[in-house]
């Protein structure tokens, strides 16, 4: 679609009067059928659409950022190789017994890793806003992370809140069931009311209600402010403020959110190769493999 076609749609519309004298509902009617045949014209051409769409919204930006960023073709090989060291990992340990903490970190390092992919396909299509959303939730889950690491015995209510979460949100939405309804007071039976709030898991450890929240955590895993700087600041645009709303930002400002998302994922390798009790030279190796990217990156000038 571009100017030509609506100028086109807009001066062939059978519909002069758009007063709000006399029958405005029957001229409502008649707009709305002009519209339709629109919409059902888009409709009915969407594999030609998508082609379109396709060149001019996503493989555009894509190919153009990526041929003129050195930033962004190094993040991606730094993505490359952490998912090669994470397969690497995981195959070495497919036969063996592993912690609980290690089968959440497998996991959790497998979510954080597709999100850091998905921040760097919205870099590539100049979504730089979404890139400092994008962080925030990649940030609370390395907090939760690093919090279940120095108390592994929360693992299993972790665990059980994952699952009573699912039955909570069928109830929220009003499709749940007698059995479904059965399974959610079973686990509020066991953890107390307070299990159905977001960090409820947590009620052994921390006492106060109100300290129960990502703060609370971050602080006892005594992370390095950046962190929580760039946590503060992605806030800012997730529940939007003034500069959010109304600056736009390039991918210079936010390379800045790059490292820390490395720093991230090589801090969550390293705690899984840990808990997986690879061999030291793998461990070595692997690990410095990341670092040497990370530290290559934090030199790089754009």
């Amino acid at each position: 679609m571009d100017q030509n076609f609506l100028k086109r749609l807009i001066a062939e519309c059978p519909l002069t009067d758009f007063s709000e004298n006399g029958n405005v509902t029957e001229r409502q009617l008649q707009l709305d059928k002009y519209l339709e045949q629109f919409t059902d014209f888009l409709y009915q051409n969407e594999p030609q659409l998508m082609e379109q769409f396709w060149s001019e919204y996503i493989a555009s930006s894509e190919v153009a950022l990526l041929q003129n960023s050195k930033m962004l073709r190094r993040c991606f090989i730094f993505l490359d190789c952490a998912v090669s060291i994470y397969n690497y990992t995981a195959r070495k340990t497919r036969d063996k017994k592993i912690s609980q903490i290690a089968e959440h970190i497998s996991v959790q390092l497998q979510n954080d890793l597709n999100q850091y992919k998905s921040i760097l396909l919205l870099a590539m299509n100049g979504c730089f806003n979404s890139v400092i959303v994008e962080y925030r939730s990649l940030y609370e889950s390395f907090v939760i992370g690093q919090y279940l690491i120095l108390n592994p015995d929360l693992v299993p209510v972790y665990k059980d809140h994952l699952q009573f979460l699912r039955y909570h949100l069928t109830q929220l939405v009003g499709n749940s069931t007698p059995e479904w309804n059965k399974i959610h007071d079973d686990y509020l039976n066991k953890y107390g009311q307070e299990f159905a709030e977001n960090y409820g898991w947590t009620k052994n450890k921390i006492q106060n209600k109100k300290d129960r929240k990502i703060g609370t955590l971050a602080k006892e895993c005594d992370l390095e402010d950046s962190f929580t700087v760039l946590y503060k600041f992605s806030s800012s645009y997730v529940h939007s403020s003034a500069f959010s709303v109304s600056t736009r930002t390039d991918l210079s400002q936010i390379k800045v959110f790059f490292e820390a998302t490395m720093h991230i994922i090589e801090s969550e390798i390293t705690d899984y190769i840990r808990e997986c009790k690879i061999p030291t030279k793998d461990a070595v190796i692997m690990r410095n493999i990341l670092i040497f990217l990370y530290q290559d990156f934090e030199k790089l000038k754009e």
